[in-house]
């Protein structure tokens, strides 16, 4: 009985999208799936029940659906961000405390249903998309690092933490968060994401009280 309230959920929330949001989700499921390029527009059309020129009345070409899933990804992304405001009250309580709430703060990141599939189609792209590889390495790889390496100069600066070089300490702290992301994302990808997502908090939370042991005062 309840699969069966699941099932006629899922199909209420089918009717309810535009064609757009049906092009835009059919798009994430097989880019994710076999890449950018591998998929025509006759299936992505065929994905979202609608007739290939359809496409063409919302989306200019298979490009521009490409940059809306960047667009929308970056836009989910930086949600998790905390406000300056914010960040600077959760530094001043200390650095376990920013240290641990950064770790969930990322896991978050990770954790969205529609970016799941976003982020697999990332680690998909990097190798052979020039538009996917300089967004990882501006969005995803250099302003976290810049950000944590500005954090910890003040933390430094405050005594909260040793005088250790900030960008060394960005890189050690951020290289972690990355290598979790590319143990799912590439290898892990068919496992239970849910479970997975719980064991990657622990190990994020366990690697940064590691690193906050050789470095707090």
């Amino acid at each position: 009985m309840k699969n069966k309230k699941i099932k006629a959920s899922n199909s209420q929330n089918e009717a309810k999208k535009t064609t757009k949001e049906k092009i835009f989700d059919a798009s994430v499921d097989l880019f994710s799936k076999k890449g950018f390029s591998d998929v025509s527009v006759r299936e992505i059309a065929k994905e979202a029940g609608i007739r290939e020129g359809s496409i063409y009345n919302h989306y200019k070409n298979k490009e521009a659906i490409l940059d809306a899933i960047i667009n929308y990804f970056k836009s989910e992304f930086n949600k998790s961000s905390l406000p300056e405001e914010e960040g600077a009250n959760l530094m001043d309580q200390g650095p376990e405390v920013f240290f641990v709430g950064g770790a969930k703060m990322f896991m978050d990141r990770i954790n969205i249903p529609q970016m799941e599939k976003i982020w697999r189609l990332v680690c998909i792209e990097t190798y052979r998309n020039e538009k996917i590889r300089e967004f990882f390495n501006k969005e995803i790889l250099e302003e976290p690092i810049a950000g944590l390496e500005n954090i910890f100069k003040i933390m430094i600066e405050k005594k909260m933490i040793k005088p250790v070089d900030p960008r060394t300490l960005a890189y050690e702290y951020w290289s972690f968060a990355i290598f979790l992301f590319f143990e799912y994302f590439i290898l892990k990808y068919h496992e239970d994401f849910d479970s997975y997502m719980n064991q990657g908090l622990e190990k994020m939370i366990e690697h940064t009280r590691f690193m906050l042991d050789a470095v707090k005062i």
